[in-house]
């Protein structure tokens, strides 16, 4: 068997060097037009707001937003953020924009989901347990053709910076767990199965 001469050798290596450039565009490609965020899965985001002035007093407000949803309908959802209680004081919920279906009646069709959470006990632990469950057996569930474009904010989080915050303070809100539930759990989406992605959040204290 003859040996390959250094030529030959170069261009081989030219070859294997530019199906790997080639691989590696197409991977990025797939990246970059992945609405999900995680190669089709949903993405549940915690947004971050302006750094915060550290003599701010009114109450500082964070977007949830959803990137998209699955096909089913999802009658039940929760979720749970872990933040730091000795720096933030939970103060509450405030309504966004995604609607849950109304097939009561109502002429629109939709409604407002009405958020569960107790932000006393969310303060005693450093932890927001958010639920919603519609008590009607799928008549008022959550559904991918309500969702806008973009824009999509399940709810608001408010907090209020305590006074042991000091400047450079950064204050991470962590998506432990969540859960859009559909009656064939098969069809669930759960970051517990990787069908459901989050993007964690954060509060910058400035001086």
């Amino acid at each position: 068997m003859r040996n390959i001469s250094a030529k030959n050798k170069k261009r081989i290596v030219a070859a294997i060097i530019c199906t790997l450039l080639l691989v590696l565009a197409i991977a990025a490609a797939v990246l970059l037009t992945d609405k999900g965020g995680s190669f089709g899965a949903p993405t549940l985001t915690i947004e971050t707001p302006q750094k915060i002035d550290l003599s701010q007093t009114e109450e500082v407000t964070l977007d949830m937003n959803i990137s998209h949803l699955g096909e089913a309908l999802y009658p039940a959802a929760s979720m749970s953020i872990r933040f730091d209680p000795s720096k933030l004081e939970f103060l509450g919920l405030e309504e966004g924009n995604l609607f849950v279906l109304d097939q009561a009646g109502n002429e629109f069709g939709r409604i407002l989901p009405e958020w569960s959470v107790n932000p006393q006990q969310s303060n005693k632990n450093g932890c927001i347990n958010i639920m919603y469950l519609d008590m009607t057996g799928g008549k008022h569930s959550f559904n991918q053709n309500l969702l806008a474009e973009e824009d999509n904010v399940v709810l608001r989080l408010n907090f209020r910076l305590r006074g042991s915050v000091r400047p450079g303070d950064v204050l991470d809100l962590v998506l432990e767990d969540a859960v859009f539930a559909a009656s064939d759990e098969s069809q669930s989406l759960a970051m517990t199965t990787n069908t459901l992605r989050a993007k964690n959040g954060k509060i910058v204290v400035g001086g």
